[in-house]
């Protein structure tokens, strides 16, 4: 009777035991989250104190702001969870009798634990690709609420020559040199200008409200201003191979795929010890397996084709904005020589108004040629990895 009861108390014992050791390496796993959470996550920025952000800041306040960031950590946390899982589950698995089930079981032990562990470098790899999305958007986005703001100061200035076409015109007009038709034509120009104007204060307001967006701001918010100007920022030199194998290297489905592989050699490995290469388990494993390899082998070839594309794509931009400098220096020249004649009375206003015009038309050229050239350089930065 007495070592009935020692053996019951003795085997309460050893389950509670367990079931504190469980809890705590459940524990020390949050907390190791929380302290990697605190040591990845950028200083927190007090927007009320900024009468101005750079570009990087702004980046910093998208990802603390980010709700995509809390569950992403949501989501390291369950793949923790999940391994752990996976691991007790291979300790305290039961003997099995039978072939299919001897496979199955070791199949628990060796193979889940290592898909939970690639399941948790996924979703850690998953955070980091949405973190650098998120900066790609940002950066994108700035982008596109600069080149709103110069549209509409090209606009501005377009609306400028054309008062400057109307107070010629009106002189002629007293001469008897044109018509009221010719004068009605240049006043519906101004309005329509003047509308251009107005649709790109529009998309002003909608660029910064992407911005507002990306940043999780209030839209009844002013955005504070971005130290950002419009430039030329050459790509430093990289060898289009060294490209591929970064972004290829970079790629979470890439290393998702290549796990996929080690994982489906596992179980044809264990399915071998046990079955004929006649078996059906065993042929279902091993077209998984060249299955897994086929669509890494395809996926590395769209990856070096898209990558090549892109980089023949950011060198014709960048000559297109080599161009545009060229162009622009030219009719700035052009400009000056007509000033010139202008003062010495060889040429005639209009002719001088058509060379601010063209001035003008060169320096919104260039800017779009630039920004052509920065929104396909921050998506090659992306894909190779070079934005982290």
């Amino acid at each position: 009777m007495k070592s009935r009861i020692l053996s019951k108390k003795s085997l309460q014992i050893a389950v509670f035991l367990i079931v504190m050791t469980i809890v705590n390496l459940f524990s020390s796993n949050v907390a190791s989250a929380e302290n990697e959470e605190s040591s990845e996550k950028p200083k927190q920025i007090d927007i009320t104190s900024l009468s101005s952000m750079s570009l990087e800041q702004a980046i910093e306040i998208a990802i603390n702001n980010s709700i995509q960031y809390k569950i992403d950590d949501i989501n390291i946390a369950h793949k923790e969870e999940a391994l752990r899982q996976a691991k007790e589950n291979a300790v305290f698995l039961g003997d099995a009798y039978g072939t299919e089930r001897i496979l199955n079981n070791r199949i628990i032990k060796e193979v889940r634990p290592f898909e939970a562990e690639i399941a948790l470098e996924i979703a850690k790899k998953t955070k980091e690709d949405n973190i650098n999305n998120l900066k790609t958007n940002v950066k994108k986005a700035v982008q596109n609420l600069l080149m709103a703001q110069i549209e509409k100061a090209i606009e501005t200035k377009r609306l400028d020559i054309l008062f400057e076409r109307y107070e010629l015109l009106k002189g002629k007009l007293k001469q008897g040199i044109i018509t009221e038709n010719d004068l009605t034509d240049i006043e519906f120009s101004i309005e329509n200008k003047r509308m251009d104007i107005i649709k790109a204060g529009e998309k002003i307001e909608r660029a910064e409200n992407n911005i507002k967006k990306l940043l999780n701001l209030p839209f009844d918010s002013k955005l504070i201003n971005i130290k950002e100007n419009m430039k030329f920022e050459l790509l430093k030199y990289i060898d289009a191979n060294k490209a591929v194998n970064d972004a290829i290297n970079n790629s979470t489905s890439i290393y998702k795929l290549i796990k996929d592989i080690e994982v489906k050699e596992k179980i044809l490995d264990l399915t071998g010890q046990y079955f004929p290469e006649t078996n059906i388990d065993y042929i279902t494993a091993k077209y998984n397996l060249e299955d897994a390899k086929a669509a890494l082998d395809e996926a590395k070839i769209n990856i070096e084709v898209s990558v090549k594309n892109s980089y023949s794509n950011l060198l014709n931009l960048r000559d297109r904005v080599y161009l545009a400098e060229k162009y622009i220096a030219i009719v700035g020249e052009k400009l000056k020589l007509a000033e010139l004649k202008y003062k010495n009375g060889l040429i005639t206003t209009d002719a001088l108004i058509n060379a601010k015009e063209a001035l003008i038309n060169a320096e919104y050229q260039r800017y779009t040629a630039i920004y052509n050239y920065n929104l396909s350089k921050i998506d090659f930065e992306a894909m190779c990895g070079l934005n982290n």
